[in-house]
């Protein structure tokens, strides 16, 4: 029995071990299986890899070796566009006649006016007493309206009221009866007959021919317009008046020679508005220093900005205020005493103007056949200015401009920026010392600053010219 068992059980450990042994060989034989899979996995992973590589270096576009990428800045990066809504105005479905053709009778047709006699005539007569004169002529009284009147002019024959009451003077009609029982003589001949030389002299024609028949003289519009110039035929006749006002502004300091910045040439405007008074027919009239934001200055057709080495301080008001009167024809004259591009009056002035018209700030060089160079006396480019006479000494190269720089808007010149110095050239160049070369001659200065004056009042679309629009439209 005992042999049984242990019989039994070495076959069970036979069994055992030989289950073991093929379970071993089975799990070595599925790891060499799964190594050779992920070895030939990988290889294939890179194969691919260098496939696409390869096809990408060989078939792709190359760069230019010299190209270089270069990153621009432009000044639409800074300010985004303005966006403004503008309505559409509604259009009428039909149109409406609003001014009425005016009529007048020409023909006065005299009414007859009679005095019946009554039961009190006889009274009335008793009462009338005739009064006497050297004059051979009939009496001159009359009956208008009912009242009695006389004569009281001296030498003529004619009835008197008792108790002193006064006459009422001559009626209108042929000479006078004589009072109540005269007769007609003919004593007032000498007036006017009222059907045949009674002519109406009032004319209801309207339009541009009347209004410059009858309001010709300038003066009319002194107290209701800042400005009013016109031009004839010849260029040279200049008349009218303006009001000129200068910027004030609040500066960064004050100049060189002690002044505010924004008057740092005090005999600069002077000069200017007595060259153009000897000059011409315009009456310029020097009102004082306005600022930007000051809302009168939409009634002004030209501003004068000047400054020297001070940067001008500005508020967001008088950027607003600055915009609104540009876009609605203003003409703004920044005029650089410093004679610098660089300088900070310079750059401030143009970072203003940036500020106030956006995308439309963009300065252009004048060319040197523009208008504003012939609309009164003729220059071939802008004249000689501080920056050729008398550079600043603190100029470390001698600048010369030979242009001057401008803001267009709808083609208008709204802005004109000039870097050399013709506030300097009016004031001061007549009163140099001889260290400093001397009196220099400044006509051709004065000249060109009275051609600006002269087209930025006559300019199309500029104030005056919305002037002249609007009275039409008011006498049409």
């Amino acid at each position: 029995m005992q042999f049984q068992k242990d019989k039994i059980k070495s076959l069970l450990d036979k069994l055992n071990a030989r289950a073991l042994s093929q379970l071993i060989f089975e799990t070595s034989r599925w790891r060499v299986y799964y190594k050779r899979a992920f070895a030939w996995g990988v290889f294939l992973s890179i194969l691919l890899h260098l496939i696409i590589i390869a096809w990408i270096f060989l078939f792709s576009e190359k760069q230019d070796p010299n190209a270089r990428t270069v990153k621009i800045k432009t000044y639409y990066e800074k300010i985004p566009p303005p966006i403004k809504y503008e309505p559409t105005p509604p259009k009428l479905a039909k149109s409406f006649e609003l001014l009425k053709e005016q009529q007048s009778v020409t023909e006065y047709q005299p009414k007859d006016y009679s005095l019946t006699e009554n039961a009190d005539v006889d009274e009335l007569r008793s009462e009338l007493r005739p009064t006497t004169s050297s004059s051979s002529g009939a009496g001159q009284g009359s009956v208008f309206h009912g009242a009695i009147t006389s004569s009281e002019t001296g030498g003529a024959e004619g009835w008197s009221i008792p108790g002193g009451t006064k006459s009422y003077g001559r009626s209108l009609g042929r000479g006078g009866t004589g009072g109540i029982f005269g007769r007609d003589d003919g004593g007032m001949g000498e007036n006017p007959n009222i059907l045949s030389e009674v002519v109406n002299t009032r004319s209801f024609q309207r339009g541009s021919e009347m209004l410059k028949d009858q309001l010709i003289d300038y003066t009319n519009f002194q107290d209701r317009f800042e400005g009013f110039v016109s031009q004839g035929k010849n260029k040279k006749e200049i008349k009218g008046f303006l009001n000129f006002y200068q910027i004030n502004y609040r500066a960064s300091k004050l100049s060189d020679n002690g002044e505010p910045g924004w008057n740092s040439v005090a005999l600069a405007l002077p000069a200017l508005v007595e060259y153009a008074e000897s000059k011409t027919k315009l009456d310029v009239r020097l009102k004082g220093n306005i600022r930007f934001d000051d809302k009168l200055i939409m009634d002004v057709p030209m501003l004068y900005m000047m400054g020297s080495d001070a940067a001008p301080l500005y508020s967001n008001a008088e950027v607003k205020n600055l915009e609104k009167y540009l876009r609605n024809g203003g003409f703004l004259f920044i005029d650089d005493g410093y004679a610098a591009t660089w300088g900070p009056f310079n750059q401030k002035m143009r970072q203003l103007i940036e500020e106030a018209l956006g995308y439309d700030a963009e300065w252009e060089k004048i060319p040197n056949n523009h208008w504003i160079y012939h609309c009164w006396e003729d220059f071939a480019g802008p004249p000689a200015g501080e920056d050729e006479v008398r550079p600043n000494p603190n100029h470390p190269v001698k600048e010369r401009y030979r242009f001057l720089e401008g803001v267009f808007i709808n083609g208008r010149l709204a802005v004109l920026l000039s870097s050399k110095g013709y506030c300097k050239a009016w004031g001061d160049w007549p009163r140099n010392p001889p260290s400093l070369g001397g009196p220099l001659d400044n006509t051709r200065q004065l000249q060109f600053g009275l051609n600006v004056i002269v087209f930025a009042c006559t300019q199309k679309g500029g104030i005056i010219d919305r002037i002249n629009q609007q009275l039409a439209a008011e006498n049409k």
